[in-house]
Order: C-alpha cells, then sequence, then structure tokens
C-alpha cells in the first residue's frame, strides 16, 4: 500500500519535470485566455537585435519566419514596420509601448554603446517596471560575457531565465528552445492545424522523443544561419547617447 502510495505521489512530478512546458502549452491551447483581446496593445512582439549583422538574418529568417507564419504572431520589425518621417527615438519608444513582448537577441554586437538596441532594451525595462505592460524576454544568439557593462541587461539577468539558442539543435520547431519561447510569449487563439501540431507532439512525446533532452532535431524553416559561439562582447565607447535619452516610455 506504501509502495503504491508514493508511485502515486511521485509519477505526477517526474511527468511534470519532463514535460512542464508541454503541458502548459497544451493547456494553454485548449483553455488559456487569449491575453491579446482588448489589452490595446498592436503588437505580440517587438523585435530589438544587432542590425547589419548575422543577428539581423537570424532575426528576419528565423524568428519573425516561424512567430509569423507558424504561430500567428504580430512580429514588430523597425525597419519594415515604422512610419518613415519619424525620429528614431519617439517612434521606437511609442512602437516599444505598443507591444506585449519585447524579444532581446543578446549577442556581444547589441551591447555596442549608442545603437538603437540599447534604445530600445532600456525603453523595454523601464515600461516593464512602471507599468507592468509588457515582458521582457532574453534571447541569447551567440554567447555575452560581459553583461554588467549594461545596467538594465545585468538586472535582466539577475531576475529571469534566458533562452539559449543552440544552433543545429534548436532548428527542429520540437526543440526546446521553440517551446520555451512559446511559453514566455503571450497565450493567442489558435487554428485547428496548431491543435493537430501539439497532439503530434504529443504523440512523439509518447514515443519517447522528449524524455531526450538532446533529441536529434532535423530541418528548419530558416536557412542560413550559423551555430552559437562565444565571443568576448566589444568594448562600449563612452559615448551612450542612445541610451541616455530622456524622451518619454509611451506605455
Amino acid at each position: 500500500a506504501l509502495g503504491v502510495t508514493l508511485l502515486i505521489l511521485v509519477t505526477p512530478i517526474i511527468v511534470y519535470h519532463f514535460w512542464w512546458m508541454e503541458i502548459i502549452l497544451l493547456y494553454r491551447l485548449y483553455f488559456g485566455t487569449d491575453e491579446t483581446v482588448g489589452d490595446g496593445k498592436e503588437f505580440d512582439v517587438y523585435m530589438s537585435y544587432a542590425r547589419n549583422t548575422e543577428e539581423e538574418e537570424f532575426v528576419l529568417n528565423t524568428l519573425r519566419s516561424v512567430l509569423e507564419n507558424e504561430y500567428g504572431y504580430k512580429v514588430f520589425i523597425y525597419e519594415r514596420d515604422s512610419l518613415p518621417g519619424g525620429l528614431i527615438t519617439d517612434e521606437t519608444l511609442a512602437c516599444i509601448g505598443k507591444s506585449r513582448r519585447l524579444v532581446v537577441v543578446l549577442s556581444p554586437n547589441y551591447l555596442v554603446s549608442g545603437t538603437q538596441a540599447l534604445l530600445e532594451l532600456k525603453a523595454g525595462t523601464e515600461c516593464m517596471a512602471r507599468t507592468g505592460q509588457i515582458r521582457v524576454i532574453l534571447l541569447e544568439f551567440i554567447p555575452v560575457r560581459k553583461v554588467s557593462q549594461v545596467v538594465e541587461l545585468r538586472k535582466l539577468k539577475a531576475v529571469m531565465a534566458t533562452i539559449k539558442w543552440e544552433g543545429e539543435r534548436s532548428r527542429d520547431l520540437r526543440s526546446r528552445f521553440w517551446k520555451r519561447l512559446r511559453v514566455a510569449l503571450p497565450t493567442k487563439q489558435t487554428q485547428a492545424s496548431e491543435r493537430k501540431s501539439e497532439r503530434l507532439m504529443f504523440k512523439n512525446a509518447q514515443d519517447g522523443d522528449l524524455l531526450n533532452p538532446s533529441v536529434s532535431e532535423g530541418s528548419s524553416p530558416a536557412s542560413n544561419i550559423h551555430d552559437e559561439r562565444a565571443i568576448d562582447a566589444p568594448p562600449v565607447s563612452d559615448n551612450s547617447t542612445a541610451q541616455e535619452t530622456k524622451s518619454p516610455i509611451l506605455c
């Protein structure tokens, strides 16, 4: 009797340990409340990343493609979606205020002082701290060692987990990378095709695929993305114009 009782108590813990992300996603799929209804926001995700780099290629060809085409999220890309003729500072702050999540794609290039990326990080963290109407998601594309030089980033990494891109291992939509990212993104109403995808995912779990954290992953919706590698961040100059902006945050 004692053994049966222990088995009943331990089994849910083991199941949750291995499949907690799948459980959350399945619950949200069938019972979750749509977070995007009536909140006054225009975009689900604002992408913050270093421009003119391989990070930009990763954002445009992988993140944007999957989030928009596979999961139906409305993604804001500044160079694509901002209105022409406006001030970069004002337009950036306004659009972050219209977004539900700020996805920060970390790399050494992200930490270069005076860039639009750091302006977006500063605006997003201030808006999150003051109103709670936006959440910041840290996504590590290339490892960054010297995070202490950016105050906002240091504070964020101290209180939240970082979702790590692991090159080829993260390409498959069944990988932990995409599941963790989806858990962090807002809950939205889904179509029947996604329900079918979730059922297939749980069927694979029953076959043992998801019990192995290092499952081999196959094709990807993106191409030409280089594997993750550790690179020291470039030095930060004293000219931090964008980071020190005093423009109001429109949250």
